[in-house]
Parts: C-alpha cells; sequence; structure tokens
C-alpha cells in the first residue's frame, strides 16, 4: 500500500530507515521568494490576512485616524503585503464593533497590531523543516520516537497551503516538542487527484506511528481559521503539541473543565 493510500484510508503508518536523519541536512522554509510575493500579488488589497486587510475593515470610520496609523506603521504595513502577517475574519468583526468608540477603536488597532507583531516573531524564526527528498520524511517518522512528528503535504502554487504553512511556523515557535515539517505531494508520489483535492494534508507521526490524518484542512476549518482553531481541531483528536504526545479522554475533558 503507497502512502496516498495510508493518507486517504486513515490506517497508522510506519517507515523505516538505516540512515539518520540530521536537522542540518534540511533547509528552512522561506517565506522571501518570488512564489510568495506572486501569491499575495493574487490575493490584492482587499485580502483578509495582514494588517492591511484590518485597517481596510475600518476604512470608514474616521479617515484621518487611518491615515495617521498608515503614516507611523507604514513599515508594518509592507510586512503585511508579503504575507507575514495572519488576520481572520472572526478578529476583524470582533474589532469592529468597538469602532462607535474612538478609544476603544484605537485600543483595539493597537492589540491587533501588537499581536500581528508577534505573530511576526514566531514565523521569522522560521522552524518549519522543508524536506528535500523522500528518504528525508522516512528518516523523520522513523525518529518520531523521540518526538512527536508534524507532517504538512502541500503544492507550491495553493494559496491555501502558503496560509497553513504560516500558521504552522506561529505554532512551531510555541511547541518546541513538536517537531514541523513540510513536503510538497509531488516530492512524496501523490496523485493528480491528491494534489488538486487532498492539500493541505496534515499527518501527525508518534513512535512511528500514524496518530493523526486530516486531508484538506481547509474542507474541515474553512477557509479563515486561525492558530486557535487549528488547536482546538488537534486536541479534539487527541494530539497534544504541549506535550509532544497523545492526550488521553481523561486529559480531554480536564481540560474542557
Amino acid at each position: 500500500m503507497n502512502l496516498e493510500s495510508r493518507l486517504l484510508d486513515g490506517k497508522p503508518a510506519g517507515y523505516c530507515s538505516s540512515s539518520e536523519g540530521e536537522e542540518d541536512d534540511f533547509k528552512v522554509v522561506n517565506d522571501e521568494d518570488e512564489h510568495q510575493a506572486n501569491v499575495m500579488r493574487r490575493m490584492g488589497p482587499s485580502s483578509s490576512t495582514g494588517a492591511k486587510g484590518v485597517l481596510n475593515e475600518f476604512k470608514a470610520f474616521q479617515e484621518q485616524t487611518k491615515l495617521a496609523y498608515e503614516s507611523r506603521n507604514q513599515k508594518l504595513i509592507e510586512q503585511a503585503r508579503k504575507g507575514m502577517m495572519v488576520g481572520t475574519k472572526e478578529e476583524r468583526e470582533k474589532a469592529q464593533k468597538n469602532d462607535e468608540d474612538d478609544e476603544d477603536f484605537e485600543m483595539t488597532l493597537e492589540g491587533l497590531k501588537a499581536k500581528r507583531l508577534r505573530e511576526m516573531r514566531k514565523i521569522a524564526a522560521n522552524r518549519v523543516i522543508e524536506m528535500t527528498d523522500k528518504n528525508q520524511y522516512s528518516d523523520a517518522v522513523s525518529g518520531s520516537s523521540a518526538y512527536l512528528l508534524c507532517v504538512l503535504i502541500y503544492e507550491p502554487d495553493s494559496d491555501e497551503c502558503e496560509y497553513l504553512t504560516r500558521i504552522l511556523k506561529i505554532l512551531a515557535a510555541d511547541y518546541p516538542k513538536t517537531k514541523f515539517v513540510r513536503a510538497t505531494s509531488t516530492l512524496l508520489g501523490m496523485s493528480l487527484a491528491f494534489k488538486t483535492s487532498g492539500v493541505p494534508c496534515l499527518q501527525f507521526y508518534l513512535n512511528e506511528n500514524l496518530i493523526g490524518n486530516f486531508v484538506k484542512v481547509s474542507s474541515i476549518l474553512g477557509n479563515d481559521y486561525d492558530c486557535k482553531k487549528l488547536l482546538q481541531l488537534l486536541r479534539s483528536n487527541h494530539i497534544d503539541l504541549l506535550s509532544g504526545g497523545y492526550a488521553t479522554d481523561s486529559e480531554i475533558e480536564s481540560d474542557d473543565d
């Protein structure tokens, strides 16, 4: 049974390798490439991601205040255009509820800006490792006895995959006990159908066993999810990034309490 069949069946999968995978052999995901710039250009100025999207939501409210904000934070806005910040519709709607009060409006924007800056720092840490050959994937799975392994299977020209990559970069900075890697569907030998309908796909391995398999994450969470929603999905499926392991039913119930 090939890798794609294991993913679609949802059965545990394990791989062994005689070589020891060294992290130095991997390359770190780089957002500052031409493709990323092209992605953001296609998304246009009305995109819901980034500080610019947040500011546009308030365009009708006190134009003079908005212009002053843009002037003070021009560098921040430019970085947002490059896709380095993540925003959600839910956050913007919550912020917009306060737009009748000038002080609350400014405080809300400042809060959102501060959150984006924290996310930018985590993204800049570049802790998502790029797989460059299939043996590295096998080695990483073989090494999952020492850590929880998160694998993103993606397509380079997919906006949804780029969005999830940024989400994972933020999580990778927060959860050091989990190892985050990504590999193209082509590298792993996936079919054309999987490339078009199965990505972005998240796998989670522990002790060489596939304990989590989420095909087409955007079809599960929608197109405007954030770190919190993804963490809730993982936790509900017994995946604990904090401990780098498997969460029992009792542990999940205690969290709910």
